[in-house]
């Protein structure tokens, strides 16, 4: 199993919803407003200079799930340009 992190801009929460839907994916764990700097989005600091945020899913996946996530993130990287999502793709040990 993996451990996928998805970050991205809250602007494009229902895409990143649609992703989910369309590999089937029901359960996962989201933060909603987070902070953070990229080398290509920019600050997203939630401030009156840097008003973005992001949003944060953490996601447990079989493998085969996890290649369709990925695929699909990659998409919309490609249609987004800028925008900003990425996926972290991390070894899932145990769940408990």
């Amino acid at each position: 199993m993996k451990l996928v992190i998805i970050c991205y801009n809250v602007a494009i929460h229902e895409e990143a919803l649609e992703i989910l839907k369309e590999v089937g994916i029901q359960s996962y764990t989201r933060f909603e407003e987070v902070q953070g700097v990229g080398k290509l989005s920019g600050p997203h600091l939630g401030t009156h200079i840097w008003p973005a945020v992001n949003s944060v899913m953490i996601i447990a996946l079989e493998d085969e799930k996890k290649d369709k996530l990925i695929e699909r993130i990659k998409e919309l990287r490609k249609k987004l340009g800028k925008e900003g999502v990425k996926a972290f793709v991390l070894p899932l040990e145990e769940i408990t």
